[in-house]
C-alpha cells in the first residue's frame, strides 16, 4: 500500500480515502477490480469494531481442516464464519473411449491366423504390450492372459444374456457404463432373442493397453480379444415383427471384444467396454460367359395325358 502526501481528489476508477496525520494529509488508493464482488461495508465509521467480530486469527492445524475446528469446539463461537467452497466428490468407473484402437486386419470375414501373427511379430506392438501386461501385474500378481482368455468370453456371453432378457441390474455387473448406453441404444421398444451356440476358435487376446486419466490415481487397463463364435440373433419390433435376424439360422461372428478394468479399484473387475467389427470380406466378381444357344426341340405329334386334359378344359372353358 503506498502513501502520497497529495490533496484529496477523485479520480475515476479509484477511491481515496484521506488519511490526517503528523505529516499533513495521505491518500491511500483503492483499486476496484473488475469482476471482483467487494465485500466491504460502505459506512467506514465502526470498521474497527466490525474487524473485532470475526477472529482472523486462525491456528494452522485448523487453516486446511474445517471439520476438525468444529470437532474440537474452535468456531463454535465465531460468528458470521462461511464456507465459501462447496467439494463434491466425482467418481470414474470407467473411462468413454478405445484407447490405442485395435485394427483388425483388412478385409478379415473369417480366421486368417496369419495376420494375427504379423501383427504380434511387430516389435513396437509386441513391446507394449508386454510393458502393459508388467505394470497390470504390479496391481495383480496373479494375472495371466491364458487364464483371462476363457474369463473374458464368459463375461462376453453373460453381458449379451443380460441384454436379452433386459437385466439391467446384471447388466452393470459385466458391462461398463459407455458398453451399457451403446447397448440399450438401439433395444429400446424391441424384442431380442439372442443364443450362443458354439466358439469355433479359442478367444485370443491381441491387444493390452494401460493408461490414466488426468489424477494419477486412476489407471485403467484395456485387454482386446479376438472372438470367433456361432449365434443366433433375431430382433422383433414392438408389434412382434421380425426386422431382423433369425431364429432359425446360425451366423459365424467374428469381433474384437473390448474389456476394461479400473486397476486402481481394490474391487474393480472386467468388464465389457466395446466391440471392434472388421470390414467384411471382399467379394470377388462373377466370372460371366455366353449362353450357349440350345437347338431347337422338335414337334412330335403324340400328346400326353396332361396336354389332353390341358385341351379338354380349354374347350369347356370356351363352351
Amino acid at each position: 500500500m503506498a502513501f502520497r502526501l497529495l490533496p484529496f481528489q477523485p479520480v475515476l476508477g479509484h477511491m481515496h480515502c484521506p488519511v490526517r496525520g503528523i505529516l499533513g494529509a495521505a491518500s491511500v488508493e483503492y483499486q476496484q477490480v473488475r469482476g471482483f464482488l467487494n465485500n466491504k461495508h460502505r459506512e467506514r465509521k465502526f470498521r474497527n469494531l466490525r474487524r473485532m467480530k470475526i477472529d482472523s486469527k486462525v491456528p494452522l492445524k485448523y487453516m486446511d481442516n474445517y471439520q476438525r475446528g468444529v470437532r474440537d469446539g474452535y468456531f463454535q463461537n465465531i460468528r458470521n464464519i462461511k464456507k465459501l467452497w462447496r467439494e463434491r466428490e466425482v467418481f470414474t468407473p470407467c473411462s468413454n473411449v478405445l484407447i490405442d484402437e485395435f485394427v483388425p486386419p483388412e478385409n478379415q470375414g473369417r480366421a486368417i491366423t496369419e495376420e494375427i501373427k504379423k501383427k504380434w511379430n511387430d516389435v513396437g506392438q509386441f513391446g507394449k504390450d508386454k510393458l502393459a501386461v508388467r505394470k497390470i501385474r504390479t496391481y495383480e500378481s496373479e494375472f495371466n492372459l491364458k487364464v483371462f482368455q476363457p474369463e473374458a468370453l464368459e463375461i462376453y456371453i453373460k453381458a449379451h444374456e443380460c441384454l436379452a432378457a433386459n437385466d439391467l441390474d446384471k447388466l452393470s455387473d459385466y458391462a461398463t457404463e459407455h458398453a451399457r448406453l451403446a447397448m440399450l441404444l438401439n433395444s429400446s421398444k424391441r424384442t431380442i432373442h439372442w443364443k450362443f451356440l458354439q466358439a469355433l476358435e479359442p478367444p485370443k487376446v491381441v491387444q493390452v493397453r494401460l493408461f490414466q486419466l488426468e489424477s494419477q490415481s486412476d489407471v485403467f487397463a484395456q485387454l482386446t480379444v479376438r472372438l470367433l463364435t456361432q449365434q443366433v440373433l433375431a430382433v422383433y419390433d414392438r408389434f412382434g415383427r421380425l426386422i431382423y435376424g433369425s431364429e432359425i439360422l446360425a451366423k459365424d461372428v467374428l469381433e474384437y471384444a473390448v474389456f476394461e478394468k479400473q486397476l486402481s479399484n481394490e474391487y474393480g473387475t472386467w468388464k465389457l467396454h466395446g466391440k471392434i467389427i472388421p470390414s467384411d470380406r471382399i467379394r470377388m466378381a462373377e466370372q460371366t460367359f455366353v449362353a450357349p444357344r440350345e437347338p431347337p426341340q422338335e414337334s412330335s405329334s403324340v400328346m400326353t395325358e396332361s396336354d389332353a386334359n390341358i385341351k379338354e378344359e380349354k374347350v369347356v372353358a370356351t363352351s
